[in-house]
This record gives structure tokens, C-alpha cells and sequence, in this order.
């Protein structure tokens, strides 16, 4: 993906409004301390703004119904989501965002800090929830845009192109019945039109309402000139100095976001590493579609894979993409936690002293195992340790709900046993990858059973952690 020894530069894409389902980073707020961290940060502000807890939004269907409690709720994890890769190692190059999420983008890039964004997003929602859901938005597999925009200019205020996501994939917006006309006149053409989900006909003249009060909030907070560059969704182009300010958030709630032009300015711009950024899996489906297949694009978090076993995914391959990731900062949380081999859930035991080093160092990192699509397996990282040929592991099982049953961080795979320790015989490699293999077969107790095996009884102390 790139020369040897030069690190690839990220874009990171932040998902608007619509990407949002029940349950979104629950399983991460839970597993995770570093993206917890970033969560209850701020979850005094949230509350005091809503009324409401961030996870209570994230996993209540009816709250994420309310405009006014979904729109802070997206935008806060987000921003605990760029912390989290940002702990990681993985820093943001450029940046993009799509309607909702370009307030995250720009809050990423500097230019407002996080308190001020949820300030700034909850008057946004609370705008919104003042003004009546009204008209529809349709996605349309247009392959001449400049017919599209005839037919929905000749509708004038009654219609509006929304967004321009990628080739052939365009948004329009407007009251029911110009929306359909509009189908059936592209239907008629042969294009593919698909109705979206929301609670407005946004980035039309239909919320044009609700841009007074934005923009009255938008000028108590104070913008600063974006410190990571950010594309705009005005322009498609780069944030000018002194460009972005209360009046660009009233123009952007109105009018088209142009997010193809905006991901070509960071493709162009270096970028061959895409993160999407919260919930859901569009932006990067949207990137792609305009992609040569060199880029390597990531999606955001889903409903069908447990948040654990899609981080763990996502660094293996930015790893091998030649990002360097910090695992030492990922593990350091669960290390502190004490919990170790053999806990079951449930198990209760002091913390050790904190230790400032690993007792040894992560190199390489590949998944062996992921989870099934149904829900339940197997996760293995492996890790090359410093110069030797010994292995570690970890390991993450879930249940068929994606709740993990056991987790185990840094085990050391035959480190130290042998028939001197009294200890069973060293694996051979191949009795190791045989193992390995395996793992998805093993029920908890075999698992349990045969972790302290796999360690030997000289191993750096393993450390893992199970379902609180």
C-alpha cells in the first residue's frame, strides 16, 4: 500500500444521522476502558443537556427516536471513538464527516473541543425536534446527475438535492408529493430509487426552520481553525482559515452535502486508509464505490459483529497496513484491571501493583479466528515476541448474543514448560497452530482447562479478563 518504512496516512469518516442502531457501543463501553473513558468523560455534560445518560441512548430504541437525545448521543460517540484510535495509534491524517458527522469531524480536527460540540449538537437536536417531521428522502441510482438535478430543480423549493455520496448514488429531499413525482419520473428512466429512514426531509428548505436557533447557538461557541485538515461538505474542498463559523453550520443544515468530493480531496490528498467513525458501514461502502481497490477501508461499528472482536479486526489490518499500533497503551487497562487466567465471570480479585512495561514486546499481530457471522466464536490475535520464535496470544470468545464469556490477554504459548518445571511439553509449532485451530470447537470449561496449560507454569505473568 505503500513504500516500505513509511507510514500510510489515515482518513477518518464520520457518520451522519440514520447510521445509528440499538445497542451501538454498549459492548464497547463495557469491554473497553479507553473508550469508556472517553464516554463518561463527558457523561456529566450529556446528562445536564438531555436530561438522559449517552448509554441510555445507546441502547434505548425510543430515545434514538428523539432528535434532541440521538444527535448528542452520535456525536459523543464519535468523538469517544476517535479518542479510542487515537489511544491506539491510530491518528487521523484528514478528516471527513457527513451532515451530523461533521460537527465529530470538526471537533476531531480542533475546532471546537467536545464540550463545546455537545453544546453546540444538542441545540442542534433540540432545533430539530421543534420543527415538524415533514416530506421524505430517497437515494437514487442516478447515472446523469445533471438530469437528476434538472428534474428536481423544476420542483424549486419543493425539492432539494440532499447529498452526492458517490457515482450514481445521490440524495434527494423534499415534500411527499415532489418526492413522488420525482420517483416515479426516475423510475420511469430506469433508475434504481431507494426510500431512507428519517425523521426529516433534511438538507432541504423543509428545515430551514430550525436554522435560526442553530446558528444563535453556533455563535456562542468560539471555532478555531482546524488543526488536522478537514474537507468540507459545503465545498467537497479543504476548510479555508476562518471559514468554518455559526453561519457555515445554518448553510450546511439546507443545503446538498457533497461527501464524493470531500473523500476524493483526502484520497488525493494522500489518504489510503479509511476508518469510518461510529456506527455503521456507508461512508466506507460510499468511499469504495469511487476506490481503484488500493485503499484499505474499514467500517464502523455493527450490530452483527460484537465491537470487541471489530476493534481487534480493525488493528490487525492497520498493522499490517504499516500503521503502528500501540498495544501496549490498548492492553495497559485490562493489565491494571488484574484479572487473570483462569477468572471466571464474576470473579473478584485485588489488582496488582501497576506495572509500567510489558514483560514483553508485540511485533506482529494477525487474527487466526474471528467470530461467525451468527454471532458466536472465536477471536485470536498472535503476536510475534521480540527477536524469539515464541508466540502469545489472545483470545476473545462470545456468545451467541456477542457477550464475551472469556478473554485472555498476553498469554505466552509454551513459554517456560518444560519436563525439568515439571510442566507439560513445549508445543511444537505445529501442535500449537493445531490448537489454535480448534479453539472455536472448545466449550468454555475446555477453554478454561486448557489456558494455564498453554501458558506453562514459568510464563510472564498472562494477564485476562472475563465478563463483569
Amino acid at each position: 500500500m505503500t513504500a516500505a518504512g513509511i507510514r500510510p496516512r489515515i482518513g477518518f469518516l464520520f457518520s451522519g444521522q440514520s447510521s445509528e442502531y440499538v445497542g451501538m457501543g454498549v459492548e464497547l463501553h463495557r469491554e473497553h476502558p479507553l473508550f469508556r473513558a472517553g464516554i463518561d468523560r463527558h457523561a456529566d455534560r450529556f446528562r445536564r443537556l438531555t436530561g438522559v445518560g449517552p448509554l441510555d441512548v445507546f441502547a434505548d430504541p425510543a430515545a434514538q427516536t428523539r432528535a434532541e437525545l440521538l444527535q448528542p448521543a452520535v456525536f459523543l460517540l464519535q468523538v469517544a471513538l476517535a479518542e479510542f484510535w487515537t489511544s491506539c495509534g491510530v491518528r487521523p491524517d484528514a478528516v471527513v464527516g457527513h451532515s451530523l458527522g461533521e460537527y465529530a469531524a470538526a471537533c476531531v480536527a480542533g475546532v471546537f473541543d467536545v464540550e463545546e460540540g455537545l453544546e453546540l449538537v444538542s441545540a442542534r437536536g433540540r432545533a430539530f425536534a421543534a420543527v415538524p417531521g415533514a416530506g421524505r428522502m430517497v437515494a437514487v441510482g442516478g447515472p446523469d446527475p445533471a438530469e437528476l438535478e434538472r428534474l428536481v430543480a423544476a420542483h424549486g423549493g419543493a425539492a432539494s438535492m440532499a447529498a452526492y455520496n458517490a457515482p450514481e448514488r445521490i440524495v434527494v429531499s423534499g415534500t411527499d408529493t415532489a418526492m413522488g413525482e420525482l420517483v416515479a419520473a426516475f423510475e420511469r428512466r430506469g433508475w434504481l430509487t431507494i426510500p431512507l429512514e428519517t425523521t426529516h426531509a433534511f438538507h432541504s428548505t423543509l428545515v430551514a426552520p430550525a436554522v435560526p436557533e442553530l446558528v444563535a447557538a453556533a455563535g456562542r461557541i468560539r471555532h478555531r481553525n482546524p488543526a488536522v485538515p478537514l474537507a468540507l461538505n459545503l465545498t467537497g474542498g479543504w476548510a479555508a482559515d476562518g471559514e468554518l463559523g455559526a453561519e457555515y453550520w445554518g448553510r450546511q443544515l439546507t443545503s446538498p452535502v457533497r461527501f464524493m468530493a470531500g473523500v476524493r480531496a483526502l484520497m488525493d490528498g494522500g489518504c489510503t486508509v479509511f476508518v469510518e467513525v461510529g456506527p455503521g458501514r456507508a461512508l466506507t461502502t460510499a468511499g469504495r464505490a469511487q476506490s481503484d481497490g488500493s485503499e484499505l477501508w474499514l467500517a464502523g461499528l455493527s450490530p452483527r459483529t460484537p465491537d470487541s472482536v471489530t476493534v481487534l479486526e480493525h488493528l490487525t489490518q492497520l498493522e499490517e497496513a504499516g500503521i503502528p499500533v500501540d498495544w501496549v497503551r490498548y492492553h495497559a487497562p485490562f493489565r491494571a484491571r488484574g484479572r487473570t487466567v483462569g477468572d471466571r465471570p464474576g470473579a473478584d480479585r485485588p489488582a496488582p501493583a501497576p506495572s509500567t512495561e510489558l514483560p514483553f514486546r508485540l511485533e506482529r499481530v494477525v487474527i487466526h479466528e474471528s467470530a461467525s457471522a451468527a454471532g458466536s466464536g472465536v477471536a485470536v490475535v498472535r503476536h510475534r515476541v521480540g527477536e524469539t520464535a515464541r508466540e502469545v496470544v489472545d483470545v476473545s470468545v462470545v456468545d451467541d448474543a456477542g457477550r464475551p464469556v472469556v478473554e485472555v490477554f498476553g498469554l505466552e504459548l509454551g513459554a517456560g514448560a518444560g519436563e525439568e518445571a515439571g510442566g507439560p511439553e513445549r508445543f511444537s509449532p505445529e501442535e500449537a497452530e493445531r490448537l489454535l485451530a480448534s479453539l472455536d470447537a472448545l466449550t468454555e470449561d475446555q477453554l478454561h482447562a486448557l489456558l494455564p496449560l498453554w501458558a506453562g507454569p514459568d510464563a510472564s505473568s498472562p494477564v485476562g479478563s472475563t465478563e463483569e
